[in-house]
């Protein structure tokens, strides 16, 4: 199966057209339908389906997207270590991570691997959830994840990072004591979505101690915490590093007894790494 034909059938599956993948992969539009439609010609099998909205994929489309993605890394690492030998000077790293682990730990992360790897470029991901992080893994779309340790990761292997802390975060002009989780019955919060992982801890840990938990405002806006919580929409909870952001903008800042933690691990698929992937890891691991 030609690879070109792979990574022009992509690009369209990713940029929504032909059109708008021609122009993301610098080559002319009748040449990206032509390579379609040899690759379909091949598989015996139509795998999109053209419309003036764009194109969309079959189900036989949608069958070819993860081996695809799969086959195109493949050759990507192999390419790519090759540069491992010169130590790293060029080559791609896909790294997802859950929105709430962005700041802490992945940001210093990112960090450090770019100040020892400037040749290599981070496309970091950010899934909504637990379930897509996961999937974008399993998928190849993501070769690293950042995300909490559970059953949702089956298939992948887990490397653990040790465990992140969140904190309570309230209206400016509360007490800066700890708070116990029995006192926030009543109190309105201020959460993401049901299903997202900082949501599951904060449920599990109030139910635990008989607290039902009353949310006031749901969002899946992660950028519109802090802001809620100043305006007085009720208490949430952050990872410390952004909590300790909040406080300085005057939020009350809270630990709660018992703490509340969560495991934070690395996800990837079975198997082999790229070098660009196995060198974060190490230096994951040993950051943490």
């Amino acid at each position: 199966m030609d690879l070109r034909r792979l990574r022009l059938f992509l690009a369209v599956v990713d940029e929504g057209s032909f059109t708008a993948a021609a122009a993301a992969v610098h080559v002319a539009q009748p040449a990206v339908s032509l390579a379609v439609r040899e690759l379909e010609t091949e598989l015996g099998a139509p795998l999109l389906v053209r419309s003036r909205r764009g194109a969309h994929l079959t189900p036989a489309g949608e069958a070819l997207v993860g081996p695809a993605r799969q086959a195109v890394r493949d050759i990507d690492n192999a390419a790519a270590a090759v540069a491992a030998v010169t130590g790293l000077v060029a080559g791609r790293l896909d790294l997802a991570s859950l929105p709430t682990l962005a700041a802490d730990p992945v940001a210093e992360l990112v960090g450090q691997f770019r100040r020892a790897h400037p040749g290599v470029t981070v496309r970091l991901g950010a899934p909504a959830d637990l379930a897509g992080l996961a999937d974008d893994v399993r998928s190849g779309a993501a070769e690293l994840g950042i995300t909490e340790g559970g059953p949702t990761n089956r298939q992948l292997a887990e490397v653990p990072l040790g465990e992140q802390e969140l904190v309570a975060v309230s209206p400016p002009g509360g007490s800066t004591r700890p708070v116990r989780l029995h006192q926030l019955a009543g109190v309105p919060l201020v959460l993401s979505p049901a299903g997202t992982s900082m949501r599951d801890v904060v449920e599990a840990a109030l139910t635990s101690v008989g607290v039902t938990v009353a949310v006031a405002v749901e969002t899946a806006q992660r950028d519109a915490l802090i802001p809620l919580v100043l305006a007085g929409a009720g208490t949430t909870f952050l990872p410390s590093t952004l909590a300790r952001a909040a406080g300085r903008l005057g939020a009350t800042v809270r630990p709660t007894v018992p703490r509340l933690r969560r495991l934070l691990v690395v996800v990837h698929r079975p198997g082999a790494l790229g070098p660009a992937a196995a060198r974060f890891l190490d230096l994951a691991v040993a950051t943490r």
